[in-house]
């Protein structure tokens, strides 16, 4: 996976030159109008998924999950959730320092200290949440129309969620939309990454033993 992570590192840092070069105006504007909108019952439930997104939830989670998983011998869904997870958050810590873009100049409803390309709460809670949404698609296979509505409302309870953490990081004037965008991106590609390589060592496992 260093390849692809490599890759994605200097994907996402070009992304990063190229947003602060030419889309500050836009951005910031996006950011006052949605700033412009708070009230209390706004921020109340932008601060609750913002902390859905944050480190302390996620990580825990992904360290459950792939706990849990492991006890009951599901090797490669538990590798998918930790370096889905953990590996997008390496990735968007290091282009932080690489980009390193300014936080908005609005008043800020979170505390924050790192730089705002890209946003980390948006790449971890893609990264986490789009790994276990792989994992629970690897753990259920086969077809029918139950099987099918249940991957279905999986998958759009996690986007809504996802999407929600996303709009809050805005809403709370702590980034800028291309950085909730990018960090979305990376994370869901950095899992689908992972989950496309384990699958592919799984079956060549498979194969050699035949």
């Amino acid at each position: 996976m260093l390849g692809p992570g490599v890759l994605l590192l200097v994907l996402v840092w070009g992304c990063g030159a190229l947003v602060r070069a030419y889309a500050g105006d836009v951005d910031l504007a996006a950011v006052r109008d949605l700033a412009a909108l708070r009230d209390g019952t706004l921020t109340s439930v932008a601060r609750a998924l913002s902390w859905l997104g944050s480190g302390y939830v996620v990580f825990a989670l992904a360290g459950l999950s792939a706990f849990v998983l492991l006890l009951v011998r599901h090797r490669l869904e538990a590798l998918l959730i930790l370096i889905g997870t953990f590996g997008a958050a390496a990735i968007e810590n290091l282009d932080k320092l690489l980009v390193g873009r300014p936080r908005p100049p609005v008043r800020h409803l979170e505390l924050v200290t790192s730089p705002s390309f890209p946003s980390g709460h948006a790449t971890q809670s893609a990264a986490f949440y789009g790994s276990a949404l792989l994992a629970l698609l690897i753990l259920s296979p086969g077809s029918g129309r139950s099987r099918a509505l249940s991957r279905a409302a999986a998958a759009a309870a996690a986007a809504l969620l996802v999407g929600g953490v996303c709009v809050s990081r805005v809403y709370l004037g702590v980034h800028y939309p291309t950085d909730v965008a990018s960090g979305l991106l990376l994370g869901a590609v950095w899992a689908a990454l992972v989950g496309r390589e384990l699958l592919r060592d799984r079956r060549q496992d498979a194969s050699a033993t035949r």
